[in-house]
Order: C-alpha cells, then structure tokens, then sequence
C-alpha cells in the first residue's frame, strides 16, 4: 500500500458502547487522496457511529484508525477535535446550519475555529469571505442577497448546500456526507452530486459519501457495503 498515497486506513478495528455487544468489527478500510467512495447501510447498521470513528468524535475500542498517516486513537480528546476541525468537512443529514447565523456566517464558521482552513480559503480566494461567496455561486447560490439571510429561512435545497459550501471551504482533505441527499428529488439529488464532485475536485478533497440510496452508488470511484465490511452484521446475518 502506497501510504502518500492513503488518506485513511482502518485496521482491526472494533468498536462498542459501554455494556452492549460489539457494534463493528471491520478487519480493513482505506480511501486513497482524492478518491470518491460509496457506503451503503441500513439505519442502525453503524454507519454514522463508524464515520463518528473517522472523525474522532468517538474513539475505537480496539484497532486502529489512521487519517493522513495519523493515529486518531494516540490523540487526546482535545488533539482530535482540533484534528478533525483541520482535516475534515462534515456535511450531515439534517445539515445542522446554525439558524441564528446568516448562511455567510455558517459557511465562513470552520475558518475561525481551523488556522489552517482559515489560511487555506485566504491563500485560494483572498480572504474568508470570498472563499465562502465563492463556493456559494459555485454550488448555485449567487444571489448575494442570500449571504446575509438567516439560515431557517433558507429551502431544503438551499441548506444542503450551504451545508456543502461549510464543509468544503479551507479545502479539507476529506469530505464525509452523510445522507445528505435524502430530502431531494431525483434531479435535485444528480445535480447537487455534480456541484459536489466538482468541488471537491477543485479542492482536492477525498469524499466519503454515505447513503442507503444505491442509485447514486454509480456515480462514485468505488463502493462499499457496511454489511460485507463489518464482520458482526455478516454474524448476525448468517
């Protein structure tokens, strides 16, 4: 394995809350730079506990997880929060805007708690703000009326991307998307795929994009079924 090459590697990991069963048991998982990876897997499957695990929101009961040559489960709680907020753009199903926040004020929020990302956007476009007006117009919002709108004031649609355009601005190395296209139509699902591929290409981003929808699966460089990677579903399946 090329490791300049890898941007995550998952070894023997395992996973568990306290008192329960094992959740995961996953022997391996990489995602190369710059790559575009489906996961599929039913709800209660573990998919969002496992990408909790990729961020360093949770950390492993056993095995070890690597982002950019890095052992997130060597960290503090601390280091990888300040890890995560560096490396890693979230986009959720539920998007999680800030209301109180305009949907500038959202987009622009990773840069002031990321140096990195901060100086990345202002290297790239000149300064934050631009950044987040660029990446606005590039996902579809180019009104700049809509900059200082409150986000609960936004469509669905809306959200989603601006959603997108927080996680990609500073130009993170990986981009996970969990269900993010599951309140869209069919062509509203294809085109924000497009904006999104199309952005994280400019950023050089990986994408980990987690869906149970297998239509869109197409779309990607490789998929990835939780079911056949975790060893404890395929248990409690046979």
């Amino acid at each position: 394995m090329n490791m300049t090459s890898t941007l995550i590697s998952l070894t023997d990991l395992g996973f568990a809350w306290p008192g329960q069963n094992e959740l995961l048991d996953i022997p391996s998982l990489t995602l190369q730079r710059g790559e575009r990876l489906f996961l599929s897997g039913p709800s209660g499957s573990g998919k969002t506990t496992l990408l909790g695990l990729l961020g360093g929101v949770q950390k492993a009961s056993r095995g070890t997880v690597m982002l950019l040559n890095q052992d997130l489960g060597a960290m503090s709680a601390s280091a990888r929060d300040r890890f995560r907020v560096d490396h890693t753009g979230y986009i959720f199903q539920q998007f999680n805007l800030l209301p109180f926040l305009s949907v500038r004020e959202n987009v622009e929020l990773p840069c002031h708690f990321s140096k990195l990302r901060s100086s990345r956007a202002r290297f790239r476009h000149g300064s934050v703000a631009k950044a987040a007006t660029e990446l606005l117009g590039h996902l579809g919002l180019a009104d700049r009326n809509l900059l200082e709108r409150r986000a609960d004031t936004l469509s669905i649609g809306q959200q989603q991307r601006v959603a997108a355009a927080r996680a990609l601005i500073g130009q993170p190395a990986l981009v996970i998307a969990d269900e993010p296209t599951s309140a869209l139509d069919a062509d509203s699902r294809e085109r924000f795929l497009e904006l999104l591929f199309a952005e994280c290409a400019t950023a050089e981003s990986s994408l980990l994009f987690v869906s149970h929808d297998h239509s869109l699966a197409k779309h990607f460089d490789r998929t990835e079924s939780l079911a056949s990677l975790n060893r404890v579903k395929r248990e409690m399946e046979n």
